[in-house]
């Protein structure tokens, strides 16, 4: 089944191979300053909301895929009994979705390390901006000599 993993700057959410041609997608990549609220939803119906779009819906067997609600995409991979889902709420503008649930062994314990990342990154300190080191060719002053010269 999917799984939530933290890589670097980003929320992956891995899919197994089957799952990835259910969804008609590939690995989803999220990065961790999207990241708004982590919860864990004890009712795995709860989390979803809009319509089916792409992916694959199987009745109280496997939600997988793509959903939209209200101008905006939901990704889910929910496998209904199993137990409770993670979910995480993201800014839309960040992201290319509003909202990522996922079916988890153990949720609360996903939900921690997810929340934890997105504490680190949010208290780590912002490196010194360093000089661009290909300026504006129109801000550079003009070479000195005779091959600067206009012909």
């Amino acid at each position: 089944m999917a799984r939530l993993v933290i890589q670097g700057e980003e929320l992956v959410v891995r899919l197994s191979w089957w799952e990835k041609a259910a969804a008609r997608r590939g690995n989803v990549h999220v990065p961790l300053r999207a990241v708004d609220k982590v919860q864990v939803e004890p009712s795995w119906w709860r989390v979803l909301r809009g319509t089916p779009s792409r992916g694959a819906w199987i009745p109280d067997v496997l939600c997988l895929g793509v959903r939209e609600a209200a101008g905006v995409k939901d990704f889910v991979a929910i496998r209904p009994r199993r137990g409770p889902v993670a979910c995480l709420d993201l800014h839309p503008d960040a992201s290319p979705f509003a909202r990522v649930a996922v079916s988890d062994r153990v949720p609360e314990a996903t939900a921690a390390t997810v929340r934890t990342a997105v504490r680190r990154r949010a208290s780590a300190p912002r490196p010194a901006r360093l000089p661009d080191p290909d300026p504006d060719p129109d801000t550079v002053p003009a070479a000195k000599g005779p091959a600067a010269q206009p012909a």
